[in-house]
């Protein structure tokens, strides 16, 4: 379900529908008294704001405009009216010095019309002002924070892929210390039992069977000391699964609620990283349970199968059950699932579940 998109009005939106009111009370206002010289100040003026509307151009060119305008308002009185726009403009550009030539004006005519105008100008050039300041400032913090948000991400992606290039490198390692393992523990006892066994045979060949049976029996020894070795070294270098287990274990047994763990499938399958992700995955639902509800029961239940892990993490406390609980964390925990081609989803009906694959890497 898609979410709505929020209608939004601009600043620059309510400036312009404003403008476009204040000119038309002007117009309103003027009409019975309208002249040539009226009208065209009028045209003019309107010309002068479209313009700067359709390019943009630093206040002080309007500075020029409303200088000729103060010019022909001391020799023509009706022009005066028109100075009010100057206010708005320069009270919403935050240019209100420029605005002291228009309030002067005001004093020497004491014209209580063009007072009432000027003041309307300058209070709702000053709101739109502010209500723009505060709209960049909470637009720049909001890029600022998709940008942050977008590095963490990208920073976790990549520490993700160091840490499945890390576990390569450790396999490779791995390999290589079990064949130096076999090659050094097995090697010296299968070649004396090798060469033990070409003499048995020669001695054989020339009757000498006392010796041989010597022979024989330290070949059987040799062979035994290399079997014993190939259990040692496997059992030397068979991970430890348990260890994930324990921290599993131990992170449901110290939560501040009862958490009803239990496991079942083969868990010998599974990998450090996977052991990493499902640790990092059960604190992160955890954690989201302390922040939105206050559970009796939370169950996690660990599934090993042939090709997945499936974590399932559940709780009866949900506190709004239609309320938004995908944050940050929840957010980032997917990001590290789907990284390794995972999944997360959630189910929100009496409890509040939420279902965590891993697929299992096979023949690696």
């Amino acid at each position: 379900m898609k979410a709505k998109k929020l209608f939004t009005i601009s600043p620059q939106v309510v400036y312009l529908f404003v403008m476009v009111i204040q000119f038309v009370i002007l117009f309103i206002v003027l009409f019975p008294t309208l002249d040539s010289i009226v009208f065209f100040l009028f045209l003019i003026l309107v010309f002068s704001m479209v313009l700067r509307w359709r390019i943009n151009l630093r206040p002080c060119f309007m500075l020029i405009d409303e200088t000729i305008f103060l010019l022909i308002a001391a020799f023509y009185p009706p022009a005066t009216t028109y100075l009010f726009v100057f206010a708005y403009y320069f009270s919403y550009k935050n240019k209100l010095i420029y605005t002291i030539p228009l309030i002067i004006a005001a004093v020497i005519t004491n014209n209580n019309t063009y007072y009432l105008l000027l003041l309307q100008g300058l209070l709702f050039g000053l709101i739109l002002s502010l209500w723009e300041n505060e709209s960049v400032y909470m637009k720049d913090t909001t890029d600022r924070l998709r940008k942050r948000i977008y590095n963490l991400e990208l920073v976790q992606s990549r520490l993700l892929s160091d840490y499945r290039d890390m576990e390569t490198i450790s396999r490779l390692k791995e390999r290589q210390r079990i064949a130096e393992i076999l090659h050094d523990n097995l090697g010296h006892e299968l070649t004396a039992a090798h060469l033990s066994l070409k003499a048995y045979r020669a001695l054989m060949d020339t009757k000498q069977f006392e010796k041989a049976d010597i022979t024989l029996r330290k070949s059987e020894k040799r062979l035994e000391n290399a079997l014993h070795q190939l259990k040692s070294s496997v059992k030397s270098i068979e991970p430890n699964i348990e260890i994930g287990l324990t921290d599993l274990i131990h992170l449901c047994n110290n939560f501040i609620y009862p958490v009803d763990f239990i496991h079942k499938g083969d868990i010998s399958k599974l990998k450090p990283y996977i052991w990493q992700l499902a640790l990092m995955s059960v604190k992160e639902a955890l954690t989201n349970i302390t922040k939105h509800a206050l559970p009796k029961m939370i169950n996690v239940s660990l599934e090993v199968t042939e090709y997945i892990v499936r974590i399932i993490v559940e709780n009866d406390g949900v506190i709004d059950k239609n309320g938004k609980m995908d944050g940050n964390g929840l957010r980032y925990m997917r990001n590290r699932l789907e990284a390794v081609n995972g999944s997360l989803s959630i189910q929100k009906k009496d409890t509040f579940k939420l279902i965590i694959t891993i697929p299992i890497e096979r023949g690696v």
